[in-house]
């Protein structure tokens, strides 16, 4: 506990100037408390009532130490916290957010620092929410964690705690980042990410270890995909001598059950919007998993291809 002071005061306890300090604040995650489950987020019952976020003024908020931070803490670790937070930009009245201040390789993880806040009236208790690190706007750990020991933060408060993110969270091994931020992600559950990689096992032989690295890769990088739909990506196309048009995409699949598609109609279009091939075919050999990405092959025979020497550096796929 408390690894994050070293980062903070230098390994030597040596005072770092405001302004080095105020380098350590990171870009912060909001969301609205009336979005967020009983399961996720727990409100006393005192305290006033919420305001009209377009009638009241931002919220300032002030330092507040769980118990065991207020035992723990020398007043010159307090002060540096207090320091930080009063840098913490307003906040939106009836909103949670999370800032994070510092971060810090273990060799099972990774420790992240982080001021959680409360701009709501209400002692807030934040229970079971999922949080991720970014770097350099790009996803690099995912975990659900539960706060309960962290108590309540009261109103207009920010709280600062230490959560670890194991190394089976990474989604790569890339630490080269100029900036980095921490999002709680909580609320109705509009999106999914199907990070798990599905390989046909006769691909899987066909493929090399650089083609499966970047593929995965890929899966790991693309947006959430709403609930309740199936996204297909197109992420390579080359032509053969003998005329064919071979495009790779990857099905992920949003929905609750495996995605398994009778007939799929596939349209290549150029830069320039003009249709390059376009075909339909039986995809009832298809099977995508609920939550699963799942990359597949097709190919276009010449007499499918409309325009042959269109220039495919730029190129969409439409499936319907």
């Amino acid at each position: 506990m408390f690894s994050f002071m070293k980062n903070l005061l230098g390994k030597d306890q040596q005072k770092r100037s405001l302004e080095d300090l105020k380098k350590e604040i990171q870009e912060e995650s909001t969301i609205d408390l009336a979005s967020m489950t009983s399961n996720e987020v727990e409100m006393d019952s005192n305290g006033g009532p919420e305001k009209s976020a377009m009638k009241a003024e931002k919220i300032r908020t002030e330092l507040s130490l769980s118990p065991i931070w207020e035992s723990e803490l020398d007043s010159e670790k307090k002060y540096t916290l207090r320091f930080l937070q009063a840098e913490l930009p307003e906040m939106v009245p009836g909103m949670i957010s999370v800032t994070g201040f510092s971060m810090i390789p273990q060799p099972n993880g990774m420790t992240v620092a982080m001021f959680f806040r409360n701009a709501t009236n209400k002692p807030v208790r934040i229970k079971n929410v999922g949080l991720a690190i970014y770097l350099d706007d790009k996803p690099f750990a995912r975990i659900r964690v539960n706060l309960s020991d962290m108590g309540a933060i009261p109103p207009h408060s920010s709280r600062p705690w230490e959560v670890l993110f194991p190394e089976e969270s990474y989604l790569h091994e890339n630490f080269t980042f100029s900036r980095w931020k921490v999002v709680m992600k909580a609320g109705s559950n509009t999106h999914v990410w199907p990070r798990t990689l599905e390989l046909d096992p006769e691909m899987e032989k066909r493929m090399t270890d650089r083609q499966k690295d970047r593929l995965e890769a890929l899966t790991q990088s693309l947006p959430l995909v709403p609930i309740n739909t199936v996204e297909v990506t197109g992420f390579d196309i080359r032509k053969t001598d003998e005329g064919n048009l071979v495009v790779a995409m990857l099905f992920r699949n949003g929905l609750s059950h495996d995605y398994r598609p009778e007939k799929l109609k596939f349209t290549i279009s150029d830069s320039d919007g003009d249709v390059v091939a376009t075909g339909s075919l039986d995809a009832s050999s298809i099977r995508v998993k609920p939550g699963n990405s799942r990359p597949w092959l097709i190919v276009f025979p010449p007499k499918f291809v409309k325009k042959p020497d269109a220039d495919l550096k730029r190129w969409a796929l439409t499936v319907e």
